[in-house]
C-alpha cells in the first residue's frame, strides 16, 4: 500500500505484523514438513478481518490493544487455516484451490494433511496461553472461549455437510457455528484479553456469531445463483438457493444491522470496529 493510499484504521501495517507473529511462532518449531504445510497454509497475505477484529473489539477496553491482543491475532489465522485445510478435504468439499493457489492437501503428503490441523490448533492455544502481556486471568478466559467455540465450529462443519434440504433457521445456525464461531472468538476473545467484564464479551459475542451469519451469505451470494460445486459440496443448500439472490441479501444487511446494534453499548470507543465490519461485509 502506497503512503498516499489511505489507511483509517492501519490495516496494511497491522496485517504486517500478523504475519510476523506467525512467522515468529512457526520459528519456534522445528523445520519439519508440518510446519512447512503450517507454513503454507497461514502465510501470504489475505484481509486478516479475524485478528484486526480483534485488535479492535480490545481496543474499546484498552488503549495498547495490540500489544495485549497480536498472539491471538496470529491465533485466529492459525484456527482460520486449520478450519480451511479440513474444509477444503476430498471428503468434506472437495476443493481444488484458496486463495489463488492449490490446496494445502494437493501440495503436501495425506500424512502431513492429517497432522496439520491438529499441530495449527495447538500451536494457536500455546500463543495465547504464554502471552505474558496479559493476565493470567484474562489468558485463561480468552483460551476457555476458544475450546468452546472450537467446538461449535467443528458442529457447523458437520452441519454444513449434512443439511441437504436445510430450513432458514438450520441454516443460519449453520453459518452461526462456522463463520460466526470464527468472528465471535475473535471479538470476545481481544476483549477479555483486554479486560472486559464478562457481559461486555458476551455482547461482543454475538455480535461475531451475526457478522458470520452475514458474511456467509455474501458469500454465496458472490458464488452466484448455481455456483460450480463438487464433491460433497455438490447441491449443498445456500442462501442463495434457499431464499432467492435479493432476500438473502436482504437478510445479510438485516443480520449487520443487528450486529452493529449490539455495539451501540460501547459508544464511540467501537467506532474502529464499527468500520471494520462494514468494510468486511462490503
Amino acid at each position: 500500500m502506497s503512503a498516499a493510499t489511505p489507511d483509517p484504521d492501519g490495516s496494511a501495517g497491522l496485517c504486517r505484523r500478523i504475519e510476523q507473529a506467525l512467522e515468529a511462532a512457526f520459528a519456534t518449531c522445528p523445520p519439519t514438513e508440518t510446519v512447512r504445510a503450517a507454513r503454507y497454509a497461514t502465510l501470504g497475505g489475505g484481509h486478516r478481518w479475524r485478528g484486526r477484529m480483534a485488535v479492535a473489539a480490545g481496543s474499546i477496553f484498552r488503549a495498547d490493544a495490540e500489544e495485549a491482543v497480536l498472539p491471538l491475532a496470529a491465533a485466529l489465522e492459525m484456527l482460520q487455516a486449520a478450519s480451511l485445510t479440513l474444509d477444503d478435504l476430498p471428503s468434506m468439499d472437495d476443493a481444488a484451490t484458496r486463495r489463488g493457489r492449490a490446496c494445502v492437501h494437493l501440495v503436501f503428503p495425506d500424512w502431513t494433511v492429517d497432522l496439520l490441523p491438529a499441530f495449527l490448533v495447538n500451536l494457536a492455544y500455546h500463543v495465547v496461553a504464554a502471552h505474558a502481556g496479559v493476565p493470567e486471568g484474562c489468558r485463561i478466559r480468552t483460551l476457555v472461549l476458544l475450546g468452546e467455540l472450537g467446538t461449535s465450529l467443528a458442529h457447523g462443519q458437520e452441519l454444513d455437510l449434512t443439511l441437504v434440504r436445510a430450513s432458514e433457521s438450520e441454516l443460519l445456525e449453520c453459518h452461526a457455528r462456522k463463520s460466526g464461531s470464527l468472528f465471535a472468538a475473535a471479538l470476545a476473545g481481544g476483549a477479555l484479553l483486554c479486560g472486559a467484564a464478562d457481559a461486555d464479551a458476551a455482547a461482543l459475542r454475538e455480535t461475531g456469531r451475526k457478522l458470520g451469519q452475514a458474511y456467509q451469505i455474501l458469500d454465496d451470494l458472490a458464488d452466484g445463483p448455481e455456483p460450480d460445486r463438487a464433491g460433497a459440496d455438490a447441491g449443498k443448500v445456500t442462501a442463495v438457493s434457499l431464499f432467492g439472490p435479493a432476500a438473502a441479501r436482504a437478510r445479510a444487511e438485516a443480520l449487520l444491522a443487528e450486529a452493529l446494534g449490539i455495539l451501540d453499548r460501547f459508544g464511540p470507543s467501537a467506532g474502529r470496529l464499527r468500520e471494520l465490519l462494514g468494510q468486511a461485509l462490503a
